[in-house]
């Protein structure tokens, strides 16, 4: 397998010289633990205080929560019901975070009071984020870019750097981490790769954005074609039926969707957004259809009810009152 280089862009965080080979496997022994970590601090979700969120870091629905959930270098914080929540421990510094069916798949770095090994690796929580288990590389790597099906249990990451287990590269897991495939990505004709995009129903399809644009695959990322203009996106998240995705073109940000029975694209109604405010993540809510939520690299989130007609504005410049 080739080595990777990665190169993380100011805003669009790119990765650069992106490859993969379906070359080499990797399985985790059976004794490596799973056993959920815990914390000395009383865990529990409160009402935010006024505070400035420094970096957001993903966003999802978990299935076993309401609300929208935000990733941060400070732990995650939670809007519900009209409020912010914050948690009272275990505010790692998370990224990659994932929202599935029953709850949430995340990777990062713990907290400095957390007696987890740094790295987080690929890490899984069931209860709100009250205890997390180990799923894959606990103390060996942290994963930026991961992509995990809701309702499936399929996950895609690109790995940067070499580690005991595997090459550089892209792989996925269809069994929560215990062992990993690379992923081929025959067809790919670009040379970076970004952000990743699974299917919450379907775990063969996925989608990968890079320079040259976004790349769709229906067998598991064994090949791909290229779905969109040449672009490079920033964000990207699948519905049932369609591609969501934005870039920045020379005067604003944009987003587009994509029917993933005609591969169509249509543009999605959002409000101005100037070019260097681009959108960072998005996502959508698979209990409640057309709800919609996505960042921006100045930290503001909206929310759509009606899959991108209307939105209002539910966090500007990551301050919270």
């Amino acid at each position: 397998m080739k080595h990777c280089r990665i190169i993380f862009a100011v805003i669009l965080a790119i990765l650069a010289g992106g490859c993969s080979a379906e070359e080499q496997k990797s399985q985790k022994p059976a004794e490596k633990p799973t056993s959920n970590t815990s914390e000395e601090t009383a865990y529990e979700i409160k009402k935010a205080s006024p505070q400035q969120i420094d970096h957001i870091q993903g966003i999802g629905y978990p299935g076993n929560d309401t609300g929208i959930y935000l990733s941060t270098s400070d732990g995650i914080k939670v809007f519900k019901e009209g409020i912010w929540h914050e948690s009272t421990s275990l505010n790692h510094d998370f990224m990659g975070f994932q929202a599935v069916k029953d709850g949430f798949i995340v990777s990062g770095h713990p907290d400095k009071n957390s007696v987890i090994k740094d790295p987080l690796g690929i890490v899984k929580s069931t209860d709100k984020g009250a205890s997390y288990k180990n799923l894959a590389f606990g103390g060996t790597s942290s994963f930026p870019f991961l992509a995990a099906g809701y309702d499936t249990n399929m996950i895609y990451m690109i790995n940067q750097e070499k580690n005991d287990e595997l090459e550089a590269g892209v792989y996925r897991s269809q069994d929560d981490g215990q062992t990993w495939e690379p992923v081929s990505l025959k067809g790919l004709e670009a040379d970076t790769l970004g952000m990743i995009a699974a299917h919450p129903d379907h775990p063969e399809i996925m989608a990968m954005s890079t320079r040259s644009g976004i790349f769709f695959s229906q067998d598991e990322g064994k090949t791909v074609k290229l779905v969109s203009e040449p672009i490079m996106a920033t964000a990207l998240t699948f519905t049932d039926n369609s591609l969501y995705y934005a870039y920045a073109d020379q005067e604003k940000v944009q987003m587009n969707k994509i029917d993933l029975k005609t591969l169509e694209t249509s543009q999605v109604k959002i409000p101005f957004l100037s070019y260097d405010n681009p959108i960072t993540y998005i996502a959508a809510d698979n209990k409640s259809n057309g709800r919609l939520v996505f960042t921006t690299y100045l930290k503001d989130l909206y929310e759509s009810e009606d899959s991108g007609d209307n939105w209002k504005l539910l966090l500007k410049n990551g301050r919270i009152e």
